[in-house]
């Protein structure tokens, strides 16, 4: 039986990841704004900062924690 808190830890790693998915899928960088980067994971981080990391990576960091204290 899969406890709530490994459920949370699920989705919140689901849109930390998805949002960067996307971002990174829209962002064009300056140097070479014709590129077509796709959905590489590898330009992940180039993605610039946003306020959804801190938010999702929080929510997700603190869900991971109560779900292994819960253990």
């Amino acid at each position: 039986m899969v406890d709530a808190w490994w459920l949370a830890v699920g989705v919140y790693a689901t849109l930390l990841v998805g949002q960067r998915l996307w971002r990174a899928r829209r962002w064009i960088p300056p140097e070479w704004p014709e590129a077509d980067y796709g959905w590489k994971v590898t330009h992940l981080f180039w993605v610039p900062f946003n306020v959804l990391d801190v938010l999702f990576g929080a929510a997700f960091v603190l869900a991971l924690l109560f779900a292994l204290l819960a253990v």
